[in-house]
């Protein structure tokens, strides 16, 4: 067998068959999306991919299926629940887009899908449908193969439990695999953890004719680190203060394209229809050759182009005024802070306009230049759930609890410490530090005004 080395865990080492669907076209695309975006521009080695992070995630995900799966018992069974945790592993993230993550909010903004009808994420009906439908895929794997890998990725009734969790829960390979690499490519040390202890601590248990995942009293030490890293890489990283600008400016560039501009390519792009010309186009696009696109000469003098150069250039946006959300702002109204607490709502969206629209005339720039946003960190309390549930934890007698019960670190924190703030961006610029901090003390003070004067209807 072939091995492909990597930084994390040495040599991973795909079967005859995962081999064939990582050199196809639609696996291989994976090397051109960044897992996080521009983060880059903060962390310069931050260049690792999908492709390297899926890879990972196999590594993981067989380690817990080895850990967990007997090979003693009902081997022949047991080999096909491997088989296909693997393959689920392998393929969890082919249905992302450009700039990963990122991409989810215009997606969302601009699908087809009535708010409120799916709970799954687009990127991962993008990744069933692809899996479902791939030509290269389907010569691959045959039909029962792909319908039990998307029901691994997708459905919440697929027996044994155990199977789902290890590709999609609160302890999945997915987080475990993305909190080492990406703090190793970020030069960070906020996402270590101990991952052979933490897979050695899990345990399997039986309820109600069903297989569910936990882990061992004397690993409930290991899970706090892991959940601490978790909660560490969000705040330090994922939610850096570069990271969320550059963020906010690639979906108010996508907006603009559409909304304004009317780009065609960003409108086939982002408008998610289930259509195979839909993922025909989706599939044809990565990072490097959307910026090249989009700063063809085409597309010259569009607000669009304009983002993006400065985007490429790293010309970024200022933050240039914040509020904490958690503390008491007597000054706005219950009802105006409780809407921009969700200004990146469609609901809200009128609001969002209209503070853009008065903090323009304050800067002195175009409206569609100001970004409104709201950013929200759960409490490491609150995370340590996550939205798969609680983690449960066997005690010494045997008996079943959960980890916030048996965690004295974690019963000591407070639930309802979540960071909530609300943030401006815009493209100022500032002759000295002297002129910078004048500057941002007048639009603190402006901006107040303007969130005081709003009325509530």
């Amino acid at each position: 067998m072939s091995e492909i080395r990597d930084p994390i865990y040495g040599f991973i080492v795909p079967t005859e068959v995962e081999f064939k669907i990582i050199n196809t076209p639609i696996f291989q695309r994976l090397r051109k999306i960044k897992q996080l975006a521009l983060a880059n521009l903060v962390y310069p080695s931050a260049n690792h991919t999908r492709f390297d992070h899926s890879l990972g995630v196999l590594y993981v995900a067989n380690m817990m299926a080895e850990k967990l799966l007997s090979k003693e018992e009902n081997k022949e069974e047991n080999d096909e629940k491997r088989k296909i945790i693997r393959l689920a592993a392998l393929l969890h993230d082919i249905g992302h887009g450009p700039f990963s993550h990122v991409s989810e909010y215009p997606l969302n903004k601009y699908s087809s899908i009535v708010p409120g009808e799916e709970t799954e994420k687009i990127h991962e009906k993008i990744t069933t449908h692809l899996i479902s439908t791939n030509k290269a895929l389907k010569e691959i794997l045959i039909d029962d193969e792909r319908q039990q890998i998307i029901g691994l990725l997708t459905s919440k009734s697929v027996k044994p439990t155990l199977m789902r969790q290890i590709v999609s829960g609160p302890l999945d390979a997915d987080k475990q695999d993305y909190l080492l690499r990406d703090s190793y490519f970020c030069g960070v040390k906020y996402g270590i953890y101990d991952p052979n202890r933490l897979i050695n601590t899990l345990y399997k248990y039986r309820d109600n004719g069903d297989e569910h995942l936990c882990i061992k009293h004397d690993g409930v030490n290991t899970l706090e680190q892991f959940v601490l890293a978790k909660y560490y890489m969000l705040k330090q990283v994922y939610y850096h203060k570069i990271r969320i600008v550059t963020d906010a400016m690639i979906n108010r560039g996508i907006e603009l394209g559409i909304e304004k501009d009317n780009i065609d390519f960003l409108s086939r792009l982002y408008r998610y229809e289930e259509k195979g010309e839909y993922f025909d186009h989706f599939l044809s696009w990565w990072d490097d050759k959307f910026f090249v696109e989009m700063l063809s000469d085409k597309y010259k003098r569009t607000y669009a182009q304009n983002i993006f150069k400065n985007l490429f250039e790293r010309n970024l946006f200022k933050k240039i005024f914040y509020i904490d959300l958690k503390q008491s702002q007597p000054d706005i109204k219950p009802l105006i802070k409780n809407k921009i607490y969700d200004i990146n709502t469609t609901e809200n969206e009128n609001l969002k306009k209209v503070i853009e629209k008065r903090v323009a005339e304050i800067v002195k720039v175009d409206a569609e230049y100001v970004i409104a946003n709201s950013t929200k960190i759960k409490s490491v309390r609150e995370m340590s759930r996550d939205s798969e549930g609680e983690i449960t934890v066997e005690k010494e007698d045997g008996n079943k609890s959960t980890f916030l019960n048996e965690s004295t670190v974690f019963q000591s924190i407070d639930e309802s410490l979540r960071d909530v703030s609300f943030e401006i961006y815009s493209p100022v610029e500032y002759k000295d530090k002297k002129d910078k901090e004048e500057k941002k003390e007048i639009y603190k003070k402006e901006i107040q005004n303007i969130l005081k004067g709003i009325k509530e209807d």
